[in-house]
């Protein structure tokens, strides 16, 4: 790194020097910006050079946005400000200064401020000069007074300093106002906490017994790794008006709202990387790490006498693998690991982060022209990053022994002092009150039902914040606060953490109301009924006698027994606005006054509705119940509709009526399970074991066996016989059409198994299996002998790029072009035919058809909506395959630009959608099929796919790829697909991702009559043309030794 032409010192001398600089490129920072190659001024300075991670890194969805930050720096998608409403601004800026908090405390400013330039984050200007410089924006700075941890674990002040970029000196002026937040990619910090949870969950209930360390690793002034496109730093300015000096930042600033997009494309990147080390199964932690893990503290578990939390059923299904997973909170890496006897996981859980940071970022450097530190913060590294059975993170303490997750003592005690201090004086301003309902906010992460008691507050700093004084608290909201630190108590008390994953109910009630009544039932038990008294009714709305059904059944549960302290609650109702309530009631208790004197909303209702809501949230935390509110169709609802409004029969009757017209409805358990089990397979397997079972009807009847169809009066042997007597039937086709003489092995082995499965489905024992559970030896013999009879099976074969390039030239018709699309896109993803053709009956697998909604396009990381005019210069196409034949869903591959104009991904789909989106009726759903023929709507199907495939190989000789007519089918793509992978020297394990492979399948679709197949070989084998055996040891046994096989006087060895 060499010295950069910019004096990093918080100095005027300094800034004069930095001003002379730019002006001898014509004040104009872009040229002078790009003549500081090789200093710390260069874009991507902090990380290594993409030329050296994109090798590793560049299948990741997230590495075109990370490199071109890394080569272009960050520009924010921001609308551009006219020339006039930015000197406006920028005269109002200077003329205003900054916010009090930093003006009022100079020497603190100044002091951060200095930290920043000297280490290259920001670049002193003269502030008389700053109106020079084309395209400036100013913004105030603040001071924002945090906690942090020292390398002793002890929490100490910390004073950040915040650029405030939504502060608008003109209307809609600001960066953050102007900024375009649909270009911004999605930020998914916000569930950290929730995805790390339901993964500890699912892992106790996977292993438990087993403990679960964590690691935390920080990184050290996150945001100030990224450079700012010089277009973007121009916007960000601030100034100190004392020193009549201005600042340039150069770096992500604390207050830019694009900020966080912008650093998750490298801190997600980064967190990938972290899981794919840890979950290596190749990697030794070692003999590959990081610099700084011998700085890492040791483990540290609890005493053996606290006792493992039990992981409850979740409705997902959390992947857990035992090496560990890690997670992102914009500069917090957390990672957890399970710690199996004998396995390295705690040492992978320890090392994976660092080594992770380690890869990406430019080492720190003995010669470093300006002040730089490593990236890894060593302070909170030498206090948190340890594995632990008990960590605090995100500001909270999780316990993964107990599965407890609580609010720190010293948090817990800082809160609940403050509100006693506003509780004391009556009133409050509004920036204070803000900052309680942000940490009440903060609680309901893991109490949602702090949300119920949240309404009065808010409306409190609605008013609060139209004046400069305090604000009287009144003695609701002095109630609600005080409720607050019960609440906080509870909090630092701690939550069982199955109450916020995603559970599997224990009890589910469905709940109805009409105007005469209220009903409901526990769909494994009972139901009760109240009808309103007629002097009652037409009081209130149906929503809210909706909401007050879903809580009577919570209530009589409680009082009945059936719910149990810790259970999972699912309230059902045909009332959306009801279940929205039971999550959250900010219900206005000040009603506006509409124009005509009326109120919006009946005063007495709202509060009705409001101290409802806060019973039931108080009743469900004292319990400790997790509750899911969800909505159902009302035709679904018949039962607590009648016990709603039914009052003419008895409670016996209306039982009986309801059990007899509704049976599916009152066993709403054994209905879900059956149809869960129905959705395991698909139609085909379906008329494929109906017809098998069918066969075997026949069968039986023909042999005399009339009234025993699961055979339950033979036995074991005599069950295996008739079994292989029925194969030997399939096999001559007995039960075939004239065209069927014999029957190869596969279909017989399938048709026995289905009707084995049918004798399973129905409580009977499988009659093929031998005492020992194996199939038995006489059908496992007659199989092989099939076997050794059939013709050889005839491959499909695999089809050559040239084939598919040119299909691409014989596109007259639409449905040619569509045909041609689809084979080159189906080409690049070695897509199996029914994912992106319409395919018949009998070729139909679990997998679904792609449609329009699972391709995406990114440039620059950014997704491209399907509208974008230049939709083709996309860097990456992402197919999104929802359910594939494995039961693998929502799978996600990527592919770049082959940089071909005729043979590339993104071409070929950026076509396809393009195509059809002009079509007519088409939307997200639309498959990738579709074709416009003749004014309509049809398919390509794969007949017609195999037919161009046909025309293209006689177009370039069959003789010439040794490809005749027949020997191709829907599979030759994917065939050729692998095909051309192997040739190009593909690593297997980006094959099989690529090809979304689980195991070794792919190989059937290595042709190895391929003439390339065997490139190199011959010459690669004569290359060692002598080798040496080295001798084995003579384990000589003499001849009288009884142990000796064959040994006449002993019987075991003969």
């Amino acid at each position: 790194m060499k010295q950069p032409e910019f004096v990093f010192e918080l100095t005027a001398e300094a800034a004069e020097k930095n001003f002379l600089v730019l002006k001898q490129y014509g004040l104009d920072l872009e040229k002078a910006l790009s003549a500081q190659r090789d200093t710390p001024l260069e874009y991507g300075s902090e990380f290594r050079e993409p030329s050296v991670l994109e090798p590793l890194l560049s299948m990741h969805p997230l590495w075109p946005k990370m490199k071109s930050i890394l080569q272009n720096g960050s520009l924010f998608p921001v609308t551009d400000l006219d020339e006039e409403t930015r000197m406006k601004d920028l005269e109002a800026a200077l003329a205003r200064g900054n916010h009090k908090g930093a003006s009022e405390k100079l020497d603190l400013l100044i002091k951060l401020v200095t930290k920043d330039v000297i280490h290259g984050y920001a670049l002193a200007l003269p502030l008389e000069k700053l109106m020079r410089i084309p395209g400036v924006v100013l913004a105030p700075v603040n001071i924002q007074a945090q906690n942090t941890i020292n390398e002793f674990g002890e929490i100490i002040a910390k004073d950040r300093l915040t650029h405030d970029q939504s502060f608008d000196y003109s209307p809609d002026s600001s960066v953050n106002s102007r900024v375009i937040t649909e270009e911004l990619l999605p930020v998914r910090y916000g569930h950290c906490i929730r995805r790390i949870i339901n993964w500890v969950v699912a892992a106790r209930r996977k292993y438990p017994g087993v403990k679960i360390f964590a690691c935390k690793v920080d990184y050290k002034s996150a945001f100030r790794r990224i450079h700012l496109a010089w277009k973007t730093a121009l916007q960000t300015c601030t100034h100190l008006p004392e020193e009549e000096i201005a600042i340039l930042a150069l770096r992500l600033t604390f207050g830019g709202s694009p900020c966080p997009a912008e650093w998750s494309a490298i801190s997600e990147l980064a967190n990938d990387l972290t899981t794919a080390i840890m979950q290596h199964p190749d990697w030794d932690p070692s003999e590959l790490f990081s610099p700084l893990v011998a700085q890492v503290p040791p483990r540290s578990d609890l005493p053996d006498d606290v006792p493992f939390g039990i992981g409850k059923e979740l409705v997902v299904d959390v992947p857990v693998n035992s090496r560990g997973m890690s997670e992102i909170y914009v500069d917090d890496k957390l990672s957890c690991a399970l710690d199996l006897p004998g396995s390295d996981h705690v040492d992978r859980c320890a090392g994976a982060a660092l080594l992770a940071i380690h890869t990406i970022a430019r080492p720190l450097s003995n010669s470093e022209p300006i002040p730089r530190e490593t990236m890894a913060a060593i302070e909170k590294l030498l206090a948190e990053a340890g594995p632990e059975e008990r960590k605090i993170m995100l500001g909270w303490h999780l316990n993964f022994r107990t599965l407890i997750i609580s609010l720190p003592d010293n948090k817990a005690k800082a809160w609940s002092v403050e509100i006693s201090e506003i509780l004391a004086e009556g009133k409050s301003k509004a920036k204070r009150l803000e900052r309680n309902i942000g940490r009440f906010v903060n609680i309901g992460m893991i109490l949602p039902y702090v949300h119920h008691f949240l309404a009065r507050l808010r409306t409190l700093l609605k008013h609060a914040k139209k004046r400069k004084s305090a604000i009287p608290l009144p003695p609701p909201v002095q109630e609600d606060l005080k409720l607050m630190q019960r609440i906080i108590v509870r909090a630092q008390n701690g939550i069982d953490m199955n109450n916020l994953a995603y559970r599997m109910p224990d009890i589910v009630f469905r709940n109805d109301s009409c105007p005469f009544g209220l009903g409901g039932y526990d769909v494994r038990a009972y139901g009760w009924r109240w009808i309103i008294p007629p002097e009652l009714r037409f009081r209130a709305t149906n929503n809210l006698l909706e909401h007050l059904a879903n809580i009577v059944s919570i209530k009589l549960g409680l009082l009945n027994g059936s719910i149990k302290k810790g259970d999972c609650v699912l309230s059902m109702s045909d009332s959306i606005v009801s279940c929205s309530w039971l999550k959250k009631s900010n219900f206005d208790e000040e009603p506006d006054i509409q124009e005509d004197g009326t109120f919006k909303m009946d005063p007495l209702q709202a509060e009705v509705r409001a101290e409802v809501a806060r019973e039931h949230a108080l009743t469900m935390m004292e319990n400790e119940i997790c509750e899911y509110p969800q909505w159902f169709p009302g035709v679904q609802n018949v039962i607590a509709d009648a016990l709603s409004r039914d009052d003419d029969r008895d409670d016996e009757t209306l039982t009986n009526l309801l059990i007899s017209h509704f049976p599916e409805q009152c066993v709403a358990d054994l209905c879900a399970a059956e149809v869960a089990r129905e959705g395991a397979v698909t139609r085909g397997t379906h008329e494929d074991q109906d017809r098998a079972w069918k066969r075997f009807c026949q069968y039986t009847k023909s042999i005399g066996i009339h009234d025993d169809t699961y055979l339950d009066n033979f036995d074991r042997y005599q069950r295996i016989r008739i079994m292989c007597a029925f194969a030997q039937a399939m096999r001559e086709g007995r039960f075939s059409g004239p065209a069927y003489e014999t029957l190869v092995e596969s279909t017989i082995r399938n048709a026995v198994s289905y009707v084995a499965a049918t004798f399973r489905d129905n409580d009977r024992r499988n009659p093929t299996l031998d005492e020992d559970g194996e199939l038995a030896r006489l059908l496992s013999r007659q199989y092989r002998a099939y076997r050794n009879k059939d013709p050889p099976v005839k491959q499909q074969k695999a089809i050559p790029t040239i084939v598919i390039k040119e299909l691409t030239r014989l596109q007259q018709t639409e449905l040619q072009k569509a045909t041609a699309q689809l084979a080159v896109g189906a080409f690049f993803f070695a897509m199996r035919s029914c994912e992106y053709l319409k395919v018949p009956q009998a070729e139909k697998r679990r997998t679904d058809i792609l449609r329009l909604r699972n391709i995406r396009f990114f440039r620059n990381g950014v997704e491209l909506p399907h509208s974008h005019p230049q939709l083709e210069t996309a860097e990456v196409v992402s197919i999104t395959f929802e359910k594939q034949k494995k039961d693998e869903k929502m799978d996600t591959v990527n592919q770049l630009a082959s940089g071909d104009a005729i043979l590339c991904p993104k071409y070929a789909w950026a076509s396809i959608v393009k195509r059809i989106r002009s079509y007519p009726g088409t939307n997200d759903d639309t498959p990738v099929s579709t074709v416009m023929v003749n004014g309509r709507l049809t398919h390509v199907t794969s007949k017609i796919l195999i037919d161009a495939l046909e025309g293209a190989i006689a177009a370039v000789g069959n003789d010439r790829i040794g490809i005749q007519k027949g020997e191709i089918g829907t599979h030759s793509i994917r065939s050729g697909a692998a095909m051309a992978m192997y040739l190009g020297e593909v690593p297997v394990y980006t094959i099989m991702m690529l090809g979304r492979w689980s195991s070794d399948a792919f190989l059937r679709y290595i042709r190895k009559q391929v003439e390339q197949f065997s490139h190199n070989v011959s010459r690669k084998m004569i290359l060692h043309q002598f080798h040496r055996h080295v001798p084995q040891i003579d384990r000589t046994i003499s001849r009288d030794d009884p142990r000796q096989r064959n040994h006449p006087q002993n019987e075991q060895t003969r």
